[in-house]
């Protein structure tokens, strides 16, 4: 089965410069300028003291030792000591604090990316893959953090101490200095070509979780298809061959990674011998002293150690910039359902809603909805019958807002859905719709969903009028079984009963049931039907069926075909004229059936 295209094309991986992503990620950063100034400032202090050893060991060689100046190696000793004992303290202060404000960080990033997501409209997570969602917000974001973390700080230590060491190395001499600087050049031009290279390897890596995660979810969620079609070696090659793609770029970025480190620590090498070579024919000619060249020796391992390390950090920041560029990305994908800025509250609904000319196209091009025209009044129930794709389901989506109008106006109580807050509209409104999901905790907390302040009592009402009240007193734990994830512990049926009663809770100003007893027998939809008299009484109602039985005693039914309106009227009108709605009555019954006590 192959992958569809992704809504955001993260495969891209020209399309943002790595300067871009540093200034969204410093954005996060002055969020925290206060804590991370001092502990900067902490980690100066800190280097500015790791370079009073050596400077002592030159002393002590020099000086006291040539003299026998017992007192003086003792003093030396012990201001090594209080130097020691402060750098100790200084490098816990700018250890926590870099800690605390990447922590912060990543929790602020991923807040945010949340935030959006969740904010999105329906087309977005149409496109977009569950799999490619959730790396963005785990492993993009584990990235981030590590490379935030620890690496951050690594990184400016060791910036902070080669500047440092290389003023003291130039006070000391400058002609041996000279002699290390001179393959720092070749240094840093290894390190920006590593620093490239690894960029977009990591990205790839990047892609390839996503595309892991993609062949995990869907075959966990469709777990069940997987065995009724006896697939499940089809989908274990699937996912080992997204697992081998996740495997060889990872060793694509090992390759450079192996490469990067040994050239770095051999020109590190190189400038070592040529400073014993240099140093060592000073001080046969008299021009050095032999404590000078220890000093400088011990500061030149310490002046290389973070340049060493600077090149295995780097990849790890890298790893967090293809990681930061992804989530941006990611973030910077537009809303294409948003409120206007003028937008007010629904206060207090009647609950009329009306269809003004509204046409629709998923695609822009190819029509779903044409000219529907229709008014539902305050307390009515409309329901809506066709064939499958007449465009039922879409018209119920769009007032949900789900998606708006490509032509024409939906209005409730006279208020375009444009003009009022999409939090305030779908607060009352209430769906049921044809594929049920319940959330993995417990059945309770999936009724409560409806209504997050509802005492037991009001969350029991609400089950008994689903007829969910039964089936759930006969489980083990009652109202608190744990339903899986989709509900997966529970049968189709139980699903719509506990999503109809999460319905019912909400007590909306709009119901709408997109083929809600779809799943459940013959005598239990009965039963709801009867409950749902109740209800829907007072309460404008739309509802999607395709077994007439239940929407005989609607106020309104409309009858759509390929997107348009053929017929509309009562059930008694409409049974009593030719058309479509006669005809598919004809094909579901022998003969007409009396009309029953059903809600729609």
């Amino acid at each position: 089965m192959g992958m569809r295209q992704t809504y955001v094309d993260t495969s891209n991986l020209s399309g943002r410069t790595v300067a871009g992503t540093l200034r969204r990620l410093l954005y996060y950063v002055g969020l925290h300028r206060r804590h991370i100034g001092i502990a900067f400032a902490a980690l100066s202090v800190a280097s500015l003291l790791n370079m009073v050893p050596p400077w002592a060991l030159k002393i002590a060689v020099d000086d006291f030792i040539p003299q026998a100046d017992a007192a003086g190696a003792v003093r030396i000793a012990g201001a090594m000591l209080l130097v020691y004992l402060a750098r100790g303290a200084l490098n816990y202060l700018n250890f926590y604090l870099f800690a605390r404000s990447s922590q912060t960080i990543v929790y602020q990033v991923s807040r945010d990316m949340f935030t959006r997501l969740v904010r999105h409209s329906m087309r977005f997570f149409e496109s977009q893959r569950t799999g490619e969602t959730v790396s963005h917000l785990t492993a993009d974001v584990t990235a981030v953090q590590q490379a935030m973390q620890g690496q951050v700080l690594t990184a400016s230590a060791g910036i902070v101490t080669m500047l440092l060491y290389l003023v003291v190395m130039l006070t000391l001499d400058w002609r041996l200095t000279l002699v290390i600087l001179s393959v720092v050049p070749l240094m840093l031009i290894a390190s920006v070509i590593t620093a490239r290279m690894l960029r977009v390897r990591y990205r790839r890596v990047q892609e390839s979780i996503a595309n892991i995660n993609t062949a995990i979810e869907e075959n966990v969620s469709g777990v069940r298809v997987s065995r009724a079609f006896a697939r499940e070696e089809a989908d274990a090659r699937r996912f080992q061959t997204e697992n081998r793609a996740n495997l060889q770029a990872n060793l694509n970025t090992t390759m450079v990674e192996s490469i990067a480190t040994p050239v770095i620590e051999g020109l590190s090498t190189l400038s070592v011998a040529a400073l014993l070579a240099y140093g060592g024919w000073q001080i046969t000619i008299g021009e050095m002293q032999p404590g000078t060249l220890i000093a400088f020796l011990a500061y030149v391992q310490i002046f290389h150690q973070p340049m060493t390390e600077l090149v295995r950090v780097n990849y790890v920041i890298q790893s967090g910039l293809a990681a930061a560029d992804r989530i941006f990305q990611f973030m910077d994908v537009p809303r294409h359902i948003v409120d206007r800025p003028s937008a007010v509250d629904l206060v207090q609904p009647r609950g009329q809603v009306e269809f003004r000319n509204v046409g629709f196209s998923y695609d822009g091009t190819t029509p779903v909805l044409q000219d529907i025209s229709v008014t539902a009044e305050p307390g009515q129930t409309v329901a809506l019958v066709g064939a499958t794709g007449s465009g039922k389901t879409t018209m119920v989506n769009l007032i949900a807002r789900f998606y708006d109008p490509t032509s024409g106006q939906i209005l409730v109580d006279g208020a375009d859905l444009r003009d009022l807050r999409m939090e305030s509209l779908r607060s009352r409104l209430a769906f049921v719709p044809q594929e049920t999901f319940l959330f993995s905790g417990t059945i309770a907390e999936n009724i409560r969903y409806g209504d997050p302040d509802a005492g037991d009592s009001q969350v029991a009402a609400a089950a008994a009028l689903a007829r969910a009240d039964e089936f759930i007193e006969q489980l083990d734990d009652g109202y608190e079984t744990i339903v899986g994830d989709g509900g997966l512990r529970l049968s189709r049926g139980q699903q719509q009963r506990v999503a109809l009663a999460r319905a019912i809770l909400a007590d909306p100003a709009v119901l709408v049931l997109d083929e809600a007893t779809s799943d459940i027998d013959t005598e239990s939809e009965y039963e709801i039907q009867q409950a749902l008299v109740q209800v829907m009484r007072n309460r404008t109602s739309f509802v999607i069926a395709h077994r007439l039985s239940t929407i005989r005693n609607a106020d309104l039914i409309v009858v759509l075909d390929e997107g348009r309106i053929v017929q509309r009227g009562a059930h008694t009108d409409l049974i009593a004229q030719p058309g479509p709605y006669r005809d598919l009555h004809a094909a579901q019954f022998d003969d007409p059936p009396e009309s029953g006590p059903t809600p729609a």
